[in-house]
């Protein structure tokens, strides 16, 4: 008998051994375990402490880049005065505006980017020229995925109309007056609209057709959309946005020949501009778009 109280015994006596044994690894695992959260506590607290004063950081400096103002002194040398945002109903002084655009065009012939094309009649005949051949050798609007051949076309549309000296020019302007580029396509674009405005103008003015056919293209075209894409995102988001005015135009005119859906553009250029608080004129883009949403009931 004693031989098997012995092994009850013995077995009672391992049990205890394994359950004390058991409970103190238990509690040394929940004291690491603890400790680990703890310091993991620590450090996402620190990382997300690092990441508010990163986001606050950045916001402070995008609160600063829209609160940039517009360079007062430039402006006055490139326009002869202060330019204002000009919007689609604005009244305006058609010689006032004209004298403008032809400072612009003086201003431009004294850069360093305009003295190849001097000899053939400085900013003023490049804008000319500009205007005639893009007027006279339209974009594709459809059709341009028919075949390989009438992709190439479209893609290559702009070097082959203008020619790379004028392409080249072109991006230097954008380049180099980024700064004041908001102003100069604001008073271009209201120069640019109905005759019954501004009559008797001193620069060739493409028709509303002419303006369409672009506005389609970098709208509407994978050549268009493609070649905007590979341009600063300012200059892609500013020209995407007098395209879908332009569009707009055309609704009103019944001059929409291709049928575009400008309801999908007017969408993306409000969350585009909307992000975009580097622009000057943030806030009139806006509500100018804001007018279209509701003009289009989106």
């Amino acid at each position: 008998m004693e031989k098997p109280i012995k092994i009850v015994v013995a077995i009672l006596i391992a049990g205890i051994v394994l359950f004390l044994g058991y409970s103190m690894v238990a509690k040394w695992h929940r004291t690491k375990v603890d400790q680990v959260q703890v310091e993991c506590q620590a450090a996402c607290s620190e990382q997300l402490t690092q990441l508010q004063e990163q986001i606050a950081a950045l916001e402070e400096a995008l609160n600063r880049m829209s609160a940039t103002p517009l360079p007062e002194k430039k402006l006055s040398k490139v326009f002869g005065e202060k330019t204002e945002y000009l919007s689609y109903d604005t009244k305006v002084d058609c010689k006032a505006m004209e004298a403008q655009i032809m400072t612009f065009l003086k201003y431009l012939d004294n850069q360093p980017y305009m003295a190849a094309y001097k000899e053939k009649g400085g900013a003023k005949q490049l804008y000319r020229d500009t205007m005639r051949a893009l007027t006279a050798s339209p974009p594709m609007l459809t059709g341009e995925l028919e075949d390989l051949i009438s992709l190439i076309r479209n893609v290559t549309h702009l070097y082959r109309t203008l020619g790379r000296e004028r392409i080249d020019i072109i991006k230097d302007v954008f380049e180099n007056e980024a700064d004041i580029l908001e102003s100069v396509l604001a008073i271009f674009y209201i120069y640019s609209l109905p005759e019954d405005r501004c009559q008797d103008k001193a620069l060739l003015v493409p028709t509303l057709e002419a303006f369409y056919s672009y506005s389609g293209y970098f709208l509407n075209t994978l050549a268009g959309r493609s070649y905007l894409l590979r341009r600063d995102s300012k200059v892609r988001v500013l020209l995407s946005y007098y395209a879908v005015l332009v569009l707009d135009r055309a609704n009103e005119e019944m001059l929409n020949s291709s049928g575009i859906d400008i309801r999908p553009f007017i969408d993306v250029s409000y969350y585009e501009i909307g992000s975009k608080r580097s622009l000057v004129y943030q806030k009139q883009y806006m509500t100018e778009l804001e007018r279209l949403r509701e003009k289009y009931e989106m």
